[in-house]
């Protein structure tokens, strides 16, 4: 059928609908005159009537009702002929017309057979591939960081659902208005969410076909939110978490699942891009990534499914170190040199420890900014205050010993045996701090991340400097000299052997 069939089609069809409410109208009109006893001219007053109210735009008896309906309009409508005992009797047709016409809804709609909705139909989606790309702004203040994430979601056998595979975005109804609960895949490329994520930019949302599975593709850029865990700083290793949800929730109609990939499929493409990584000066990037399934909620009732793919950062201690627990140790080591003060010179000693313990203050305050600003302690925090309680100690120590010169008048020979007495024991107690803290930065560096994650060294990257190279090799061909050294005895081709790694370094 060609355009202008279809425009005359329907323009007829437009004409025997107005005739048809015009002839409903008259009729309404006929059965009022009938009402008060005007049966005789029923038919051409009704006529007349109608063809006043025609010019008066009102051709139907829901434009009649609301004319009487309206202030500003009954006036004309009186003047087209309605009025005295007609009016009300016109109002009575006009109500029973709309009872009439509930019942015969009514009945249509009883008589009609209904249809049962349709039973939830559970979809599951598998992670096929997973890109963290451009990570940067790892806050520990904000406890943020930004990063770009190319998704790929598969529905094994999709393309072979005729629901999945149609061009529509919105929710699915029938003809009678019921929803189906069979949405299309671009509807549930649209449920996609990412609750940790905050001022999230799509760059690419699209359906593709892949054999007989569908993929749901979803390139986006954000922040998200990722709480740290840095009992261990300086040494700590973080989970950057991106969490991928879909908004459907599992015991609603249209329930979906997130499942693990099929042992007879290729395994899932998961991977970080380590070589555009902006922070691998503070951070040592793993290029691996671990998905997690789990559900997601505000309560226990309504759960959404959800899966976590988290990348794993390990902080490097250098600089944390020696700006600030090496000097810190150093200032609490410097605290054992005013046992060197003669015993005697209670007030000398005083002073030099209170100036000490006074500068390791002023250094904790100015090396506050490196580190987080947190209501729990770190590692860095806990050997910092050890080495505060040290100085505190030994002015103790100095304070016990003006004790017993000046008061209890202790002979100098003993007053001396106690003060080599109390430098032994600091200096016993400053090593068993640095030893402590030695053990557990070695313990922290063994650990993996709250989420189960292996950490990945320096020594494990599969580049290395030519500096560390080099003195690695220097390493080794000085382990072969004293070796050779061991035994007394260098043949002259141990000798060519080592000129020739030492060249080679």
């Amino acid at each position: 059928m060609t355009a202008v069939s279809k425009r005359r089609a329907s323009a007829l069809t437009s004409i025997c609908d107005i005739v048809a409410a015009s002839e409903k109208l008259k009729q309404l009109l006929s059965n009022a005159l009938a009402r008060i006893g005007a049966e005789d001219e029923g038919n051409n007053h009704a006529k007349e009537l109608t063809q006043a109210l025609a010019e008066l735009f009102i051709r139907t008896p829901d434009q009649l009702k609301a004319a009487l309906e309206d202030p500003d309009v009954i006036g004309d409508v009186r003047h087209a002929g309605i009025r005295g005992m007609l009016l009300p009797a016109i109002r009575t047709e006009l109500k029973r017309s709309e009872v009439d016409s509930s019942w015969r809804r009514a009945l249509i709609k009883a008589a009609k057979p209904k249809k049962e909705l349709n039973k939830p139909l559970l979809r599951r989606l598998e992670v096929a591939r997973a890109d963290f790309t451009q990570l940067s702004s790892i806050d520990q203040v904000s406890q943020t960081f930004r990063a770009r994430l190319f998704l790929i979601l598969r529905i094994s056998n999709g393309a072979l659902d005729s629901d999945l595979m149609k061009d529509f975005e919105g929710f699915p109804f029938d003809e009678d208005g019921q929803p189906t609960f069979r949405p299309s895949a671009q509807w549930y490329l649209n449920q996609i969410d990412f609750p940790n994520g905050r001022d999230i930019k799509v760059m690419e949302s699209k359906v593709t076909k892949e054999k007989d599975d569908l993929q749901l593709i979803k390139r986006i850029e954000g922040e998200f939110f990722e709480r740290f865990e840095l009992q261990n700083f300086p040494f700590d290793a973080q989970d950057l978490t991106i969490t991928v949800s879909m908004n459907c929730a599992n015991e609603g109609p249209v329930p979906v699942e997130f499942i693990d990939t099929d042992k007879d499929r290729d395994p899932p493409q998961l991977g970080v891009d380590t070589v555009n990584f902006a922070f691998d000066d503070i951070w040592v990037l793993s290029p691996s990534v671990k998905p997690e399934i789990t559900t997601v909620g505000a309560t226990a009732k309504r759960r959404f499914p959800a899966v976590h793919l988290r990348a794993c950062v390990c902080r490097k201690p250098n600089f944390i170190l020696l700006n600030v627990a090496a000097p810190t140790s150093v200032i609490a080591f410097l605290s054992m040199t005013t046992f060197f003060v003669p015993p005697a010179d209670t007030a000398d000693r005083l002073e030099l420890s209170i100036t000490i313990l006074l500068t390791a203050v002023a250094f904790k305050f100015a090396s506050a900014s490196y580190l987080p600003q947190i209501s729990y302690q770190t590692l860095v925090d806990k050997f910092c205050l050890l080495c505060t309680s040290f100085i505190v100690l030994a002015n103790l120590s100095h304070v016990i010993l003006g004790v017993l010169f000046h008061w209890v008048n202790v002979q100098d020979a003993t007053l001396d045996a106690v003060n080599v007495a109390s430098l032994v024991a600091m200096l016993v107690t400053w090593l068993s701090v640095q030893v402590w803290f030695f053990h557990s930065a070695n313990v922290a560096k063994k650990s993996d991340t709250d989420a189960g994650q292996m950490r990945r060294r320096a020594t494990d990257l599969p580049w290395t400097s030519g500096t560390e190279l080099g003195y690695a090799r220097m390493c080794q061909s000085f382990g072969r000299v004293l070796t050779c050294c061991k035994r007394k005895t260098i043949t002259l081709d141990e000798l060519e052997e080592q000129n020739d790694s030492d060249k080679v370094t």
